[in-house]
């Protein structure tokens, strides 16, 4: 059932549609919302074969969930990981959550397809967030998504990013170009003028309370190592799934 600010949920229905159309194994999904992901991450909760990683404002819709201590359910225990951000957080919070939480995350489950929700209200003009980002940071978060799925045997540069949230008229356009060039590798002319002024706010660099949710979202990463051996375990052997070498996946 659609409910707040989605009715269909694209990406999981891509993703579900990549797991059974393409027989992959292993599929990511990174959201980087300022909204807690989680119709996406109920439909994933119990299934190994997707990580589901939300990076969000905490306590903004819905408030009642993205807790860092929601790791999945059954046999998805530890395949999905919270990054609940507190309100006023900027590129230190954010870019810290990549370098330390989500990039190592990618590393560990090995996906052979990312997708990115790909939501630009936690831009700082943004009237449903709180948060501080600007158009360089979704910039930072597309390289190093871009870099892991390109220098991994296993994904081979397949990444699928998808417009979601992002309610700023006037700022909106140049996060989501900076998304778009990463994606192509091509620069454009375009100047985002508003990119000195967010960027010198203060404290956009990582605060102490900050740090301390990003380090309790890095101890989750446990559960994702045991969660990925347990489902090697599971399929060693079996047949009737996709090589994770397979360079045949078109999409």
């Amino acid at each position: 059932m659609g409910g707040g600010y989605c009715l269909f949920n694209n990406v999981a229905i891509a993703a579900l549609h990549a797991l059974t159309e393409f027989q992959l194994d292993r599929v990511a999904v990174v959201d980087f919302d300022v909204h807690h992901g989680n119709g996406t991450q109920q439909v994933f909760q119990e299934d190994d074969r997707v990580l589901f990683i939300s990076v969000h404002q905490a306590g903004n819709y819905p408030s009642s969930s993205g807790q860092v201590t929601e790791v999945g359910q059954g046999r998805g225990v530890g395949t999905t990981l919270n990054i609940p951000l507190p309100p006023g957080s900027g590129s230190g919070a954010y870019r810290a959550t990549f370098d330390k939480v989500i990039g190592p995350a990618l590393d560990i489950f090995k996906p052979q397809l990312i997708f990115v929700s790909a939501g630009f209200d936690a831009n700082y003009m943004d009237p449903m967030g709180h948060m501080m980002l600007g158009s360089e940071d979704y910039r930072y978060f597309t390289s190093l998504l871009v870099q892991h799925a390109q220098a991994t045997q296993e994904c081979q540069g397949r990444i699928v990013a998808v417009h979601e949230g992002g309610y700023s008229e006037l700022y909106v356009p140049f996060c989501g170009l900076a998304v778009v060039e990463q994606l192509a590798g091509i620069r454009t002319k375009v100047v985002d003028p508003y990119w000195e002024d967010v960027s010198s706010f203060a404290y956009q660099e990582l605060q102490p309370h900050q740090d301390a949710v990003i380090k309790q979202a890095e101890q989750q990463l446990d559960k994702l190592r045991a969660a990925v051996k347990q489902h090697v375990r599971q399929h060693a052997g079996t047949s009737g799934h996709s090589s994770s070498s397979d360079s045949s996946i078109k999409l």
